[in-house]
């Protein structure tokens, strides 16, 4: 089986003196669309926001691959999962691309879903998106490391360097590990990741900041997957500014705790299974999990916490991946050890346990488990394994 080409995606930078955040302008016309179409005021597709790359008044010659870039229109436009990274140097975004075009949105009376600075400025593309997902809040290192991830194709797919790199934006990129940051939605109840990061912004970047610095420690933070570190810093900021009311259902707390483990599965088991079964053995590629046909050597859409144990005790073609792609001691806790600890955080994402009241000693017996609070936190396991 021949690999099919590696998606291309695009990286940008927004010039913070057009607006005073540009990306909360962004975020707002998209969510202000997003609950239009809660309301049925709209139907799915207009559920969206305009991004301009707009043109230095020093530039007036066009960008020599533009050409390229539009290209890139058509991969999107055959649902191949398209990205369009934006930063200002300190932050770092992922946004969901359904098109690429340098027909400007206004002359097709589409005003309303592009923030006002950017009309009448001189751009050179306009991206339509879908859903827009933080990767990186505030931390310039962190962002430097995870656009290190990034290929620049027009560089002998060099990684990608913040400084010295961004000449001729956007750049055309490819990512090695092919994530999909939007093929998860179910962990946040199909609903827009740009809702989910907005919702407790402030908190859960401080207890983020207070998970990597006091309790989890640097290495093992930035080798856990984004959803994870969103869902800990979700679940424990709850846990925390809740724990001393007896009233409250402590479910809601387990539930993101759960979606935590579920992440970091997701990104451990079928990162590794894709390295293995992607090298050109296709032995056991083609599988069959939870009754869909499933490709081990490339993406794997996001599977439930109940779908993984099921792989991990039953499917053969994801155990004998997991015997060659890890040591023998590692690919042991994964089929044995690990389902163990899984199965009861598994009960947990099932929607029939949420009609269930938890209380505070229920739920913090799980979180102690998860982030090792007075022991090794099943968390720290997972993530050493792909350390």
């Amino acid at each position: 089986m021949s690999p099919s080409p590696a998606p291309r995606h695009l990286v940008a930078v927004w010039n913070p003196s057009y607006a005073a955040d540009a990306m909360d302008e962004h975020l707002r016309i998209l969510l202000e669309w997003f609950e239009k179409m809660l309301h049925g005021e709209v139907d799915a597709d207009e559920v969206f926001v305009w991004w301009a790359a707009l043109r230095s008044s020093n530039r007036v010659q066009p960008l020599p691959h533009l050409a390229e870039i539009l290209a890139i229109d058509k991969q999107a436009e055959a649902g191949v999962e398209t990205h369009l990274y934006l930063t200002d140097y300190r932050s770092l975004y992922v946004t969901q691309v359904r098109q690429i075009t340098s027909d400007d949105p206004l002359d097709n009376d589409d005003g309303d879903h592009m923030p006002g600075y950017e009309h009448g400025k001189p751009a050179h593309l306009f991206f339509m998106l879908n859903d827009i997902r933080r990767l990186v809040a505030d931390d310039t290192v962190a962002t430097v490391q995870e656009l290190a991830l990034l290929r620049n194709v027009r560089y002998d797919l060099r990684p990608v360097s913040l400084y010295g790199g961004m000449t001729d934006l956007p750049l055309i990129v490819e990512r090695p590990d092919a994530r999909q940051w939007f093929g998860d939605r179910d962990l946040i109840g199909q609903r827009l990741w740009a809702e989910h990061d907005v919702a407790m912004r402030s908190e859960t970047d401080r207890m983020s900041r207070e998970l990597r610095e006091n309790l989890l420690g640097d290495d093992i933070w930035s080798a856990l997957e984004h959803g994870t570190r969103a869902f800990l810093a979700t679940g424990e900021a709850t846990f925390r500014a809740r724990r001393q009311d007896p009233s409250y259902d402590f479910s809601t707390v387990t539930v993101e705790y759960a979606k935590a483990v579920e992440a970091e599965m997701n990104g451990l088991i079928f990162s590794a299974l894709r390295r293995h079964y992607g090298k050109g053995n296709p032995v056991g590629r083609q599988t069959n999990l939870d009754g869909r046909p499933l490709d081990l050597g490339s993406a794997v859409p996001h599977q439930t916490l109940g779908a993984i144990i099921n792989a991990l005790e039953h499917n053969e073609d994801v155990r004998r991946g997991i015997r060659a792609a890890f040591s023998q001691s590692d690919a042991q806790f994964l089929l044995g050890q690990a389902v163990h600890h899984l199965a009861p955080i598994a009960r947990l994402r099932n929607p029939a346990a949420h009609s269930a009241r938890l209380s505070r000693a229920e739920a913090g017996k799980l979180r102690d488990q998860i982030l090792g609070i007075g022991q090794d936190g099943l968390i720290c396991r997972i993530a050493r394994l792909k350390m």
